[in-house]
């Protein structure tokens, strides 16, 4: 065996994972490493492995990324130089998959090891790094000579020596040469006493018949009487349960009589039984509440009963309060006069400087300078509006020399267009037309298509050429496969069964015929040692002697003479002798006639067990005909006639093989189909690039044109975001200009309002502006900005009405 490839499809913390090993080398060993980093992941693809042979242990540690339902490990493995497809997933039964999803059993692989189990193909083929210190340690702790101690090393047994003197100990204690105890010789006394029990038991056929018919008739007797006993226990449990409910029939009663008189009453809501012990701890606590009230009540009024008024006190109250009332502000004004008087000295100074700030120092009446209020809320809200007033203009200035910047760049950038408006929507419709072509054909996938058929192809080749070969001997193409008349699955799934049930009778009547000839050559040898032990002659012996002596009697009588006499004197002895040993060894002759009957049994049973073994292996015979016939009707190829089950094993390669011809056939289809579309995209692309004017001869190939044509509508778009940009950029321009005469305008009515409402007050004239909203910014110079305008208004394309920024052309 030898593993092609490892595939750890969900196994561990690897997804689709793979490790191919390739093919075998011829000219160089057929060794591969495995290196890498800690936790990179060696262990468990070696444990996999293993699974995959053996299979997924019921707690498998290596399902903390992907449950035990969907682990799935597979492989190649290589038999006899055949490559097999393998697969396991997690389950308790048929795990092991073949490479068309089927369930197929354990020995599919374990007779390719030989039938050896995890543990020995870990031990004898799997060393790792704690393996080999066991080993060491193993013969550094042995004892004994190097063949066990090499043995106890590589095999893993650390302590081969004690094992093996445990097993001398133990044979020891079976048998021991000339040993007087021992479990052999306790056995033998257990088979004397037990043969000798047998002899005491055993008895003729008669008697031992007898007693199987009374065995039986009293074991029959004996179901009876435990059926009516069971039939009369149940009877007494039921009447035993009709006594205990008596005294419950009587209150069930007595409940219905006391019910009986709330017969008309409706039946309550199926709600209230579930509110009522809701309903009783609410009247507990509403109890509760209502005594703690009570009892607040009268607590209340005990206190309000024991308050004395005192009238005269009640008059003076207010007076009393009025009075430490006048004291407290008394007292206050009188120690904050002086701070009064500094702080009208330092108010009067403030004035003086006000006065000073405003150029009104001989103004001997402040009252005078003192705006209304709303003069004064009037021309704080214009200061405040001046400086948001400048910052626009500020800001509109500013932004409409940089739009007028942005504006004179992307004209720099942008073509000059113009021309026939006819010719300009001839050229957008066929650039649209090319564009919808090459997404059309970009999303196809024929080139992929072409790719995978290829792909397919060469490997469907490759295995319907192995699996063309084995089927050796059989010499020929897949075509003639399919031509081969070959025996239906229900002829041979009949040929099997019939062979199986023809084996099954053989082998039934094989056994049943050793059976019976071991069985006739212990009744032979029992009946030869009978007659040989009692010297009771049999049946036919003694009717023999009887004659004689008839015969002798019949001489006898009519002779009359001595001799007939001795002659018939001696028969008659030698009868008398027969008969009393017949009849002194009754019990011996019956044993002997008893097994004459079962030596004769014996003998018809197995005559007829051999007929019977002779019509089944005719039977396999026939049937190995027919399958010869029908080889034959298929090929000539096969030298030798090939047993059924190569028969249907070659059958099985033969529809393995159909199955890669059809995956061929179906290849090419898909590559001729693949190259037709191709073909046809070609043919539309060039067309498109030829109405749009960019078609070039060098283009030949699909790859070529798709190129062409991407860069004509890189190039057009770019034109078209140039464009684009240039008319969002004048539109910015224009934007930026009203912002800035917007900006002029309010500056222009706050002016107004300012002088309007300066002459309203003592101020007289109003100031100039910059000395009440401060320095004010760059005026915003739109004549800087006309050239880039016209400039760009040149470079505008023609456009119909109705037409968007996008659509130039």
């Amino acid at each position: 065996m030898r593993l092609r490839r490892l595939d750890l499809t969900r196994y561990g913390k690897f997804t689709d994972h793979s490790i191919d090993f390739g093919e075998r080398p011829t000219d160089q060993p057929d060794l591969h490493v495995i290196y890498g980093p800690n936790e990179a992941g060696k262990s468990t693809a070696f444990t996999a492995f293993l699974d995959l042979l053996f299979g997924i242990a019921t707690q498998s540690p290596f399902g903390f990324l992907h449950p035990y339902s969907t682990m799935r490990i597979g492989g190649a493995l290589e038999f006899d130089g055949e490559k097999r497809e393998f697969a396991r997933i997690k389950r308790p039964q048929n795990s092991l998959l073949d490479a068309d999803e089927r369930p197929i059993p354990e020995s599919a692989i374990r007779g390719e090891l030989g039938g050896i189990e995890r543990d020995a193909y870990r031990t004898m083929f799997s060393l790792d790094d704690e393996s080999l210190e066991k080993g060491g340690e193993s013969i550094l702790a042995s004892k004994g000579d190097l063949g066990q101690l090499l043995f106890s090393a590589s095999a893993g047994l650390s302590h081969l020596s004690q094992k093996l003197i445990d097993v001398r100990a133990e044979a020891d204690g079976f048998y021991k040469f000339r040993g007087r105890s021992g479990v052999l010789v306790d056995l033998k006394a257990r088979l004397a006493e037990l043969k000798a029990k047998r002899e005491k038991l055993d008895i003729l056929a008669s008697d031992h018949a007898r007693l199987v018919e009374t065995r039986d008739r009293s074991k029959t007797h004996y179901d009876e009487a435990v059926t009516e006993r069971t039939c009369a226990r149940g009877r007494i449990d039921q009447i035993q349960r009709h006594l205990a409910a008596l005294p419950r029939l009587v209150a069930l009663r007595r409940i219905h009589e006391r019910l009986a008189p709330l017969a008309d009453v409706p039946d309550a809501p199926p709600g209230w039984a579930n509110e009522v012990p809701g309903l009783q701890k609410e009247e507990i606590e509403l109890g509760v509440q209502t005594n703690a009230t009570a009892d607040e009540v009268e607590r209340l009024a005990d206190e309000i009963a024991a308050i004395a008024v005192d009238e005269a006190a009640l008059r003076l109250a207010e007076r009393v309060e009025r009075l430490a009332e006048l004291r407290a502000r008394h007292v206050t004004a009188e120690k904050d006069i002086p701070e009064r008087r500094l702080q009208l000295r330092e108010i009067d100074r403030v004035i003086s400087t006000i006065l000073q700030r405003v150029e009104r120092e001989e103004e001997t009446e402040p009252r005078r300078l003192v705006l209304t209020a709303a003069t004064i809320g009037r021309l704080r809200e214009l200061i405040e509006a001046r400086s948001g007033i400048d910052a626009s203009i500020q800001n509109a200035a500013a932004e409409l020399a940089e739009a007028c910047r942005r504006l004179d760049e992307i004209g720099e950038r942008a073509p000059e267009t113009g021309g026939d408006p006819q010719t300009a929507r001839e050229r957008d419709r066929s650039m649209a037309e090319l564009a919808t072509t090459v997404e059309a054909l970009r999303s196809a996938d024929h080139h992929v298509r072409y790719r995978l058929a290829e792909r397919a192809r060469v490997t469907a080749f490759e295995v319907l050429s192995d699996r063309l070969s084995v089927l050796r001997p059989w010499q020929g193409t897949a075509d003639d496969l399919v031509a081969m008349p070959c025996p239906g699955p229900d002829t041979v799934q009949r040929w099997k069964a019939a062979h199986g049930n023809a084996e099954a009778v053989l082998v039934r009547h094989q056994s049943e015929i050793e059976r019976l000839t071991t069985q006739l050559c212990r009744l032979e040898a029992e009946w030869a040692g009978l007659a040989s032990v009692t010297g009771v002659v049999t049946d036919q012996e003694a009717a023999e002697i009887r004659r004689r002596r008839e015969q002798a009697w019949a001489a006898h009588r009519h002779a009359l003479d001595l001799a007939s006499a001795d002659a018939f004197e001696a028969a008659m002895r030698h009868d008398d002798i027969i008969s009393a040993g017949r009849f002194s060894h009754m019990s011996e002759l019956a044993k002997l006639h008893q097994s004459g009957q079962a030596l004769a049994v014996t003998r018809a049973d197995l005559e007829r067990a051999v007929e019977l073994k002779d019509g089944a292996a005719a039977a396999l015979g026939r049937l190995d005909v027919e399958v010869a016939e029908a080889v034959r009707t298929m090929t000539t190829s096969f030298v030798s006639v090939p047993s059924l089950p190569e028969l249907e094993d070659w059958l099985v390669r033969r529809e393995r093989a159909l199955e890669a011809r059809e995956a061929v056939r179906n290849a090419e289809q898909d590559l001729r189909a693949a190259q037709s579309d191709a073909g046809a995209a070609t043919q539309r692309l060039r067309a498109a690039l030829g109405r749009a004017g960019r078609l070039q001869e060098s283009d030949a190939d699909f790859d070529a044109l798709v190129a062409s044509a991407q860069a004509a509508l890189d190039r057009e778009a770019e034109l078209c975001r140039l464009r684009a940009e240039l008319d969002g950029r004048q539109r910015d321009v224009d934007l930026r200009e009203r912002a800035a005469e917007l900006a002029e305008s309010d500056e222009r009515i706050w002016a107004k309002a300012w002088s309007a409402t300066c002459r309203g007050s003592w101020l007289g004239e109003a100031p100039e502006v910059p000395a009440i909203g401060g320095p004010r910014g760059p005026r915003c110079d739109r004549r800087s900005c006309a050239g880039a305008r016209e400039a760009s208004r040149s470079r505008r394309p023609h456009r119909k009405f109705g037409e968007g920024p996008g659509d130039v052309s």
